[in-house]
C-alpha cells in the first residue's frame, strides 16, 4: 500500500476540510472553497465534490488544491498535522517524484473555474426551462381536453392545475431563456419555490 492509499484509509475529505477551517453542516453540506459559494454547494464525506464548478477529490487532493502543494507535499502535510506517523519516502525519492506530479496536476486559474460554473449554470438554465416547457405543453392539451362542457360541471384535476400555473410556469421559462444571470442564479437557489 502506497502512502497515498494508506492516508485515504485513515483520514477523510471532511477530516481535512474542518482541520484547515471549513465549516461543514451535519448532512455534509458546505460552501466551496474554490469558487465565491454564498450558498453550500459542495458535498463532502470520504470524498467531495462541487455541484457547482465541479472540483473534485480525496483528502489529498484537497489539501493540494487548497494550499497550492503537488499531492507529495499535501499528503506530507496532512501525516504531519494528523500525527499519522505514515513513513514518508527517502529525499531523493521525493524529488524524483515530484516534478512528474507537477506536470500532470492543473490547477484551474480563477477564469478557468468562472467558465466552468457559467457553462455549468447555462446547462442547468436551459434544461430546466425544457422541462417546464413539456409542462406548459401537457397544460395547454389539458385545458382542451379536460375542458368542462358546461359551467355547472365540475373541474377536472389536471384542468384546474393548468389553469392555476400557467402564467407561473410561463414566466419561469421567460427568466431562464431571457433573464439575466443574477436572476438565473437566484431561480437555482430557491429550486422555483416562489
Amino acid at each position: 500500500m502506497n502512502i497515498f492509499q494508506e492516508m485515504k484509509e485513515r483520514v477523510t475529505a471532511r477530516q481535512v476540510a474542518e482541520r484547515y477551517g471549513l465549516k461543514v453542516s451535519r448532512n455534509g453540506m458546505a460552501c466551496c472553497p474554490f469558487h465565491n459559494d454564498k450558498h453550500p454547494s459542495m458535498k463532502i464525506d470520504r470524498n467531495y465534490y462541487c455541484f457547482a464548478c465541479g472540483a473534485k477529490g480525496d483528502a489529498v487532493n484537497y489539501v493540494a488544491i487548497l494550499f497550492g502543494l503537488s499531492q507529495f507535499k499535501a499528503a506530507k502535510k496532512i501525516n504531519e498535522d494528523f500525527a499519522l506517523g505514515i513513513p514518508i519516502g527517502k529525499e531523493e525519492v521525493r524529488k524524483k517524484w515530484e516534478p512528474e506530479v507537477r506536470k500532470k496536476e492543473k490547477v484551474p486559474t480563477k477564469e478557468e473555474r468562472m467558465q466552468f460554473v457559467q457553462k455549468k449554470i447555462d446547462k442547468w438554465a436551459r434544461d430546466a426551462a425544457n422541462v417546464l416547457l413539456r409542462y406548459l405543453r401537457w397544460m395547454e392539451f389539458w385545458k382542451e381536453f379536460y375542458k368542462p362542457e358546461s359551467m355547472e360541471e365540475e373541474w377536472h384535476p389536471l384542468f384546474a392545475e393548468a389553469l392555476k400555473n400557467e402564467s407561473k410556469v410561463s414566466y419561469l421559462v421567460d427568466m431562464l431563456m431571457f433573464g439575466t444571470d443574477e436572476e438565473v442564479l437566484d431561480f437555482s437557489r430557491t429550486d422555483g419555490r416562489r
